[in-house]
């Protein structure tokens, strides 16, 4: 399915959970009837026809805040994605669908041509069940996740993964979860975090050998507990190819400071070879996706910026660019501001409420690489033939004259 029909389908739904007679659940291995009854008052009340969109555990490998988990489903993984046509009975539709073996949540959401229920931006979620009519490993471990999209209360959370960890105790990701709703819970209390750390000792006594138990003691005591030193003496006890990928990336600080250098001086390298040299080509994409492409044939001079909204430094820069913009004129210059946003929206919330005059353009493969940008905000001023004549990196007051004089500089 293409990640289109995610956002043809979108529109405002306000209601509550419809009425379902689905009982007792989905089955791994078996084959679980969906049953569907619109509300009264929706779009999809009189629909000719209706999808079910389901996936099963997660819709993306992406985390973040309410509405991130929520930006998951409308652009999700397409691997992951199943499509069932529903049929209608009475004033209900159902879908037959297959539960997979190794399945442990069901989650769904129900479209139609004129539009999509989404569960109030919640999406519908059944465990899936063992044939003793139990959830099966992981199902409240990815449960928890769509249990914050619908609000739920930190309680309820925590609640949800000590029944995971004590329904499967050596399920040793459940517990950094649980472990991190926690410290959310105690709001980082030092008693919560001597709380857990008593926690991973005494489970060190049963399950010292075990890898999955180190990695996750690992993990705990650098993201959550934030004791480095701990948590390489855990990582160092585990063979190189049991390592977890989130326990690989645990370096000392040493090792961290030479990556970083490393990386900042390909960047400046790479910005001294582009200084007064013909821009390379590489795309950048708008906001439809489309491809942008560069360098531009139109014979106007370019203002490339690479900016985010939550650097403050990114946004006094545009505000001034906008001036020294206007002062030199537009018919002879492009303004192209490359949005860096880890949210997208975000970006272009703030541009537009800025109402600036600019080109508003995305990231797209190995650009930043391409271009040396490390930092924000970083600027390049280019020259009717795509010749790079300056390129600005940070910005502050005190180089509003400079921006001025570099924007002039690349002019017919």
């Amino acid at each position: 399915m293409k990640r289109t029909l995610f956002i043809a389908i979108l529109v405002t739904l306000t209601h509550a959970l419809p009425a379902t007679a689905q009982s007792p659940g989905p089955v791994a291995g078996e084959t679980f009837t969906v049953v569907y009854n619109p509300p009264k008052n929706s779009s999809l009340a009189d629909a000719a026809s209706l999808d079910l969109v389901y996936v099963f555990d997660l819709w993306n490998r992406r985390y973040g805040t309410r509405l991130a988990l929520w930006y998951n489903v409308l652009r999700p993984d397409t691997s992951r994605i199943h499509v069932a046509r529903m049929k209608k009975e009475g004033s209900s539709w159902k879908a037959e669908i297959p539960i997979p073996e190794r399945a442990s949540l069901l989650s769904y959401i129900v479209s139609g041509a004129q539009g999509m229920d989404g569960n109030g931006e919640k999406t519908f979620t059944r465990y899936v069940l063992n044939g003793q009519g139990e959830p099966v490993m992981n199902a409240r471990y990815f449960k928890i996740p769509f249990l914050r999209l619908a609000r739920a209360p930190i309680g309820e959370l925590v609640r949800e993964a000590e029944r995971e960890i004590s329904a499967y105790p050596e399920n040793f990701r459940a517990y950094h979860q649980y472990f991190k709703l926690l410290l959310e819970q105690g709001k980082g209390s030092p008693r919560t975090q001597e709380r857990i750390a008593n926690r991973i000792a005494r489970m060190e006594k049963e399950y010292g050998e075990d890898t999955d138990f180190l990695n996750m003691a690992a993990e705990t005591w650098f993201y959550i507990l934030q004791d480095a030193e701990k948590a390489l003496e855990y990582r160092n006890r585990i063979p190189a190819n049991k390592l977890w990928p989130q326990v690989l990336r645990i370096f000392d600080r040493e090792e961290k400071q030479k990556q970083e250098i490393a990386r900042m001086t390909a960047a400046e390298n790479r910005r001294m070879e582009l200084r007064g040299a013909e821009l390379p080509s590489f795309n950048l994409h708008n906001a439809d996706d489309e491809k942008v492409a560069f360098p531009r044939s139109d014979g106007k001079s370019t203002v490339l910026v690479f900016w985010a909204s939550t650097s403050e430094r990114s946004r006094q820069l545009l505000q001034a660019l906008e001036v020294a913009a206007g002062e030199a004129g537009s018919a002879s210059l492009h303004v192209t501001t490359v949005c860096l946003d880890v949210k997208p929206e975000d970006g272009a919330q703030w541009f537009a409420e800025q109402g600036l005059p600019f080109e508003l353009l995305y990231n797209q493969g190995s650009t930043l690489q391409m271009l040396g940008v490390d930092s924000i905000p970083i600027v390049y001023f280019i020259d009717a033939e795509n010749t790079v004549r300056d390129i600005m990196v940070g910005y502050d007051a005190r180089q509003r004259d400079a921006l001025r004089v570099s924007v002039r500089s690349i002019l017919p």
